[in-house]
């Protein structure tokens, strides 16, 4: 017999042991309750099984989703270097010739716009020494988690315990304790 068929084994026969139905079911005793954990256990565990397979199906369908178009973008290069050849030959014929609409589409030469490339420290610093601050960005945001260290909260208001002065922009909410179960694994 396997572990998982043994497992299931066991499964049926504690939960045949217990008698437990899931309509109408109450957690009234501690016995009850440690079935009900046991059965989410069990639900997390199909879980991760669920998880599992689907990676590894996921997993598959990319790598066939890659080739074939690694396939498929093997071909466009091939006839877009045709292409080429034919619109480099009809511009050594016309020197003129820009494009061509054709009735599945279109050839042609287009002009790139410069592309800059910036040393972004290099930039900045040439930029103060000359006074051109105007061009340089300064991003300001709250220290949040300095803020949490240095302020008292105060009927959901932050406030400076040295001064009382309340710190605008900030209200903080006071939550419910959560209920949580954690099964063990």
């Amino acid at each position: 017999m396997s572990k998982i068929q043994a497992q299931a084994s066991l499964q049926e026969y504690l939960e045949k042991q217990e008698q437990t139905e899931k309509e109408a079911f109450t957690v009234d005793t501690d016995e009850k309750a440690n079935w009900a954990l046991r059965k989410i256990a069990q639900y997390e565990e199909q879980k991760k099984a669920n998880n599992k397979l689907a990676t590894d199906e996921i997993e598959k369908i990319e790598n066939w989703n890659k080739e074939e178009n690694e396939k498929a973008q093997q071909s466009i290069d091939y006839f877009q270097g045709l292409l080429a050849r034919y619109a480099m030959t009809k511009r050594e014929n016309d020197p003129k010739f820009k494009s061509q609409k054709l009735p599945n589409g279109r050839i042609r030469f287009k002009k790139k716009q410069p592309k800059w490339e910036y040393d972004d420290n290099t930039v900045i610093q040439s930029l103060k020494d000359a006074g051109m601050t105007d061009y340089i960005k300064v991003k300001e945001s709250p220290s949040k988690s300095d803020i949490k260290k240095a302020f008292e909260v105060i009927d959901g208001q932050v406030v400076d315990a040295d001064t009382g002065q309340i710190i605008d922009g900030i209200t903080v909410a006071e939550q419910n304790e959560e209920f949580e179960v954690k099964v063990d694994e």
